[in-house]
């Protein structure tokens, strides 16, 4: 059920004709059938499925093994396709290519400029991550970038090599917005995981999205190897040793919303710092300010009798006495923010003993989508 076929040499695609040209268009062929499918040269007849989207299908089909697609499949490629044309890309559908090695791949919807191609892939139908990794290979070992816009949570994964998102249909206004992950699914049904709120960092018109991507207004860990606004948060309690006021940290959040509008916080712990490359880099951060005039004590590492080990901690201001982890996780939600300052975001922080995926994919929300802009934006890059 492609959006494009062939007439001779020259591919054509439906969205380039309104409803009287359609009609035009159909009755040409039924005098001269000169119309062919891409896939398999067979005949075509011009149809409009139930949500409007007007689309070439076989005549026959035979023995063609293309499977077929849903209306919303349909209706998720014409909203793309039409998003890029007019941009300054070159747009086509069901575009088939070929690896070095031969290896096949087909686009749904295929962007290009000069030497920069985006494949943006609509999946309708279930499919493990694994055989989204396996197919984004191939694009990459083509050349090619590939955007994944998945109808079922569970496909989804979080990665800078394979960008997947959430793409649901409204039948009622024939739209579609694709929802971008915040952390993985954990193991939720699919119809859970789109109820669970926590779950997905952004929501965006497809559209809008699509124009944003031409521009390179769709980001893998906005902030990261940069320096970003480091926002600490703390609470007053009195020290168990000495029972003078003091105040510890409960949290530490990168601000990357304030770097890429629209992008999630990062909110760490003194723990998350408590490593070979964390423990500088927050060290670094906190020469800028003097603690003690908000009154926070120390922060290094100091041993713990409780633990038997020594851990990043805060510290009394006054007696210098270890504030317990604890009272952190106690009082953790009563934490406001105190101070905030510029600190270098590396990607060690962010490694496979953090609780949770760190980085995740954002869309600038300030992109304001319009021709000029497109032309001079940057690529969502191989």
């Amino acid at each position: 059920m492609p959006l494009s076929c062939k007439s001779g040499n020259v591919s054509i695609c439906a969205i380039e004709y309104d409803a009287s040209q359609w009609d035009e268009l159909r009755s040409l062929n039924a005098a001269d059938d000169h119309l062919r499918i891409g896939c398999c040269d067979s005949q075509v007849t011009l149809k409009t499925s139930k949500l409007g989207t007007r689309f070439f299908a076989h005549r026959r089909r035979g023995a063609c093994t293309s499977a077929p697609e849903t209306a919303e499949h349909l209706l998720v490629k014409e909203i793309i396709a039409r998003a890029i044309a007019g941009t300054g890309w070159t747009v086509a559908t069901e575009v088939r290519g070929n690896t070095p090695d031969g290896g096949l791949w087909t686009a749904d919807v295929l962007a290009e400029r000069g030497k920069h191609r985006i494949a943006f892939e609509v999946q309708w139908s279930p499919q493990s991550q694994e055989e989204t990794a396996q197919r984004q290979e191939r694009y990459r070992y083509s050349g090619v970038r590939g955007l994944w816009l998945m109808s079922r949570p569970s496909g989804l994964q979080i990665s800078k090599e394979v960008p997947s998102l959430l793409v649901q249909v409204d039948l009622d206004t024939r739209t579609a917005n694709i929802k971008i992950p915040a952390m993985e699914s954990m193991g939720l049904t699919d119809h859970s995981a789109r109820n669970a709120d926590f779950l997905w960092s952004q929501q965006i018109e497809l559209g809008r999205f699509v124009r944003g991507c031409l521009s390179r207004k769709f980001i893998w860990a906005p902030g990261l190897n940069d320096r970003v606004p480091l926002e600490i948060s703390s609470v007053e309690q009195d020290c168990w040793k000495c029972h003078k006021p003091t105040s510890i940290i409960t949290s530490l959040e990168f601000r990357v919303d304030l770097v890429v509008p629209g992008a999630k916080p990062i909110a760490l712990g003194l723990a998350d710092f408590d490593t070979p490359e964390g423990l500088p880099i927050l060290a670094q951060a906190l020469e800028q300010t003097e603690l003690r005039k908000y009154g926070i004590g120390d922060i290094r590492r100091r041993y713990s009798r409780t633990r038997g080990m020594a851990y990043l901690s805060n510290g009394c201001v006054h007696c210098d006495a270890l504030q317990g982890a604890f009272f952190e996780h106690d009082i953790g939600h009563d934490g406001e923010p105190t101070l905030t300052i510029q600190c270098e975001m590396p990607e060690a922080l962010f490694n496979e003993s953090s609780h949770g995926p760190r980085m995740v994919w954002a869309f600038d929300e300030s992109f304001e989508p319009g021709p000029q802009g497109l032309n001079q934006g940057r690529l969502l890059e191989p």
